[in-house]
């Protein structure tokens, strides 16, 4: 009797058989086609492949949990490119926008300078554009006036900032 107790604990704490390989491919080719599976036919794969019920149930619950993680990775995969993507297009804007701030700083002072002298650099309409700054660089303006007109049409917020 006291021989027979430690082979019954034995066996049960022993990890329980692992699939054959021709098993787990049939498996996998029925998991193609569908991920989860009706009683009956998980009855009749298990009778196919000489295994319990819920053995197959229970691999089939693994597999697509295995399978939905690999999805996630792959989405995570993709919308991390995407961002990379996106903020590289980002940071060349900004660098484009500061450019672009320089040039209008700069045409500002000429513009200043030309007033000065009654001489005024203009749009194709015949506008004079202008850009002040306020305190910080969030608060630009661009105004546009008419040369005969000095009184401002419209006002332009730096609306990208935000």
């Amino acid at each position: 009797m006291e021989s027979s107790t430690p082979t019954k604990n034995k066996s049960k704490n022993q990890h329980p058989k692992r699939f054959t390989a021709e098993q787990i491919k049939s498996l996998e080719s029925v998991f193609e086609q569908e991920t989860k599976l009706e009683p009956t036919k998980k009855m009749q794969i298990a009778r196919d492949l000489s295994l319990h019920p819920r053995q197959v149930a229970i691999w089939f619950q693994n597999r697509r949990a295995r399978w939905k993680s690999k999805r996630i990775e792959q989405e995570f995969a993709q919308l991390k490119s995407s961002y990379d993507s996106l903020s590289v297009m980002f940071d060349d804007l900004k660098r484009e926008k500061h450019s672009l701030q320089i040039q209008l700083c700069e045409l500002n002072d000429r513009l200043k300078k030309n007033r000065e002298g009654d001489v005024g650099v203009s749009d194709d309409d015949g506008r004079i554009v202008t850009s002040c700054f306020g305190e910080n660089e969030d608060q630009e303006f661009i105004t546009w006036r008419n040369l005969s007109d000095s009184a401002t049409l419209s006002e332009i917020p730096n609306w990208w900032e935000s």
